[in-house]
């Protein structure tokens, strides 16, 4: 920040004067941060739920190591499915051909009944031992087709299981992916939150004097403002300036400069686009030349010092080479006040 006393006054009484009041009115006792978890509300909770979330995390990337080895199992699992399948489809290759083979054996043949059996070449007895032989072909021609029927069986089971084994993999995946990205993204909007209370409460500075006490801001960050002590100057028309003109860069965010209330929204030919904040401390403050509103800017919100409200600019008569704020402290029930002092405080 470059802050630049007047230098319209001159003399050594006068150098003297102005050291006397600085010290006076601008040395206080504490210009320290403000406690954070005292002035920014729902900071330490946002604090409290991004640890929760980053211990959340390690939990969902504990599970998905888990889930990886399941996942790692699974295939293992399915990888031997299908092994066994593809034996299954060769065992029963291997019986249909054998099937085929027996019923080409029996085309060859014929086939015999009981008649035949016992009108056949050697009488009875030669009966007997061919029946025995038509018997054991029988049993061994139903064992080929139970086999077959077997086979094609644990084949069909096989090739089910495979597929319930590839869509319970393809689950696990899932489910690992989802609940660290789930997590994640939780992570990122608590850490965001925080980041943004933390900038919050790092404007933010507690403040005693003769003249000031509580918690201020600098109305736009401080290492990009400049002003200096032009209470008085002559203007236009006539007039006197009656404020502070903070210089910064165009449509930078505009800070709340105490905890108090909006209360209105202002356009003028003079002042452009204004904003008048009512704080706890008893002064009105009227932010001009705005270029907008930010969505805290919003009338009848309550805001704490340092929240931000509105983008500086050059609207109403200003010159868009030179972008600022015309500031003015306003207390109640008495006539303005130099902000200076107060913004030298704040933005030192």
């Amino acid at each position: 920040m470059r802050v630049v006393t007047s230098g319209a006054r001159t003399g050594v009484r006068g150098a003297v004067l102005r050291t006397l009041l600085a010290v006076a009115l601008l040395a206080p006792a504490a210009l320290a941060p403000a406690p954070a978890a005292a002035q920014v509300p729902g900071l330490d909770d946002a604090r409290e739920r991004a640890e929760g979330l980053e211990t959340d995390l390690d939990v969902a990337a504990a599970r998905y190591e888990e889930l990886w080895a399941a996942v790692e199992e699974a295939t293992f699992a399915l990888e031997e499915l299908e092994r066994r399948a593809g034996e299954l489809e060769g065992e029963l290759a291997e019986t249909d051909r054998r099937l085929a083979e027996r019923a080409r054996e029996l085309f060859m043949r014929g086939t015999s009944n009981a008649f035949e059996l016992l009108l056949g070449e050697g009488g009875p007895a030669a009966a007997i031992e061919r029946a025995g032989l038509a018997s054991v072909l029988q049993q061994r021609d139903t064992a080929l087709l139970e086999e077959a029927r077997a086979a094609r069986l644990a084949l069909d089971q096989t090739v089910a299981l495979v597929e319930l084994q590839r869509a319970e993999l393809a689950d696990l995946e899932a489910e690992a992916q989802e609940a660290r990205d789930a997590v994640a993204r939780e992570l990122e909007v608590a850490q965001r939150e925080v980041r943004s209370l933390e900038a919050l409460a790092a404007r933010q500075r507690l403040i005693e004097n003769a003249r000031q006490s509580g918690i201020y801001s600098c109305i736009m960050d401080r290492r990009l403002v400049s002003f200096r002590d032009t209470w008085g100057a002559p203007r236009s028309g006539g007039r006197r300036h009656q404020g502070t003109d903070v210089m910064a860069p165009f449509n930078v965010p505009v800070y709340a400069f105490t905890s108090g209330v909006i209360v209105r929204r202002s356009y003028s030919r003079l002042g452009g686009i204004g904003l008048y904040l009512r704080g706890d401390d008893g002064a009105t403050y009227y932010y001009a030349h705005l270029n907008g509103y930010a969505p805290k800017g919003t009338v009848g919100r309550r805001v704490v010092a340092g929240e931000h409200i509105a983008y500086n600019g050059y609207t109403g008569n200003a010159s868009r080479y030179a972008p600022h704020i015309h500031f003015e402290r306003n207390p109640a029930g008495r006539a303005k006040q130099n902000p200076y002092p107060y913004l030298f405080a704040a933005c030192r």
